[in-house]
């Protein structure tokens, strides 16, 4: 075999399996790489179903219930181009209807009472994830800037507000205690302080004031019950003497009418 022929055929078999090994690693990137989109969909489809329905519902509004609910339905899609997946297409159906029902009917959900330190903990939690949610979709142009403020302020009182709430449950449950629930009340205020100037918050801080004057009364009352029984024995003696008077001037005159 001629010299020229062994050499082509030598670079032939060399070409042919640095093809083979190049198709070979595309392929290898190709799944590496749909399994990693797959992963990130997964993670931020089940990240999306979190805020909707593990996110005490008095911590949302139907607004942003709408696009946290779309962006679920857009991962779902992208999953099926990725890879038909029957329990997918499901869930497609399911975030869908959840969407219409969003959309036309404005449901009211019922508030869950943050009661302990690990509840009030989790919604702050899932309120920063939020948060960064709305972040990265105003940098990638999916909502406005009009819309990102909006929702910004919307969260940020909302992660005061569970702050605040667990604190205001606390005072609920010492209302046989005044002074207990005083000092929670207060607490619940200073939560609000970061936003001195939000008119939510404004709102709620003057109502919080208002239970606490009532209170304050409440526990002077109870730390001074003898001055409380004597005020009440003295307005029972008033009117005890304005009777006698009474009684005493109709007497009067029904003697003068006599005469």
């Amino acid at each position: 075999m001629p010299t020229t022929t062994i050499t082509i055929i030598i670079f032939a078999v060399i070409f042919l399996s640095i093809g083979v090994l190049y198709l070979s690693q595309a392929r290898e990137r190709a799944r590496i790489e749909k399994v990693r989109r797959t992963n990130i969909c997964n993670e931020r489809y089940q990240r999306m179903q979190q805020l909707l329905h593990e996110l005490p519902p008095q911590y949302l509004n139907n607004e942003l219930r709408i696009m946290i609910a779309e962006r679920s339905a857009e991962t779902l899609k992208e999953l099926l181009r990725i890879n038909s997946n029957p329990r997918h297409e499901a869930y497609l159906k399911s975030d869908l209807d959840y969407i219409k029902q969003l959309r036309e009917n404005n449901p009211k959900f019922p508030k869950v009472a943050i009661n302990s330190e690990v509840k009030a903990k989790e919604a702050r939690n899932n309120l920063e994830v939020l948060h960064r949610f709305i972040e990265s979709q105003h940098k990638n142009k999916r909502i406005s800037g009009a819309n990102a403020k909006k929702y910004l302020d919307y969260i940020t009182f909302s992660i005061c507000q569970s702050r605040a709430d667990l604190y205001c449950t606390k005072a609920e449950v010492a209302k046989d205690k005044p002074r207990v629930a005083i000092h929670n009340y207060h607490c619940a205020i200073d939560a609000y302080k970061p936003l001195a100037n939000h008119p939510q918050a404004v709102k709620t801080i003057q109502q919080l004031k208002a239970t606490i004057k009532a209170l304050e009364q409440e526990a002077q009352q109870q730390n001074n019950p003898k001055k409380a029984d004597d005020s009440i024995n003295k307005e029972i003696k008033n009117k005890e003497w304005d009777s006698f008077l009474e009684d005493k001037d109709t007497f009067q005159k029904k003697k003068n009418f006599d005469d």
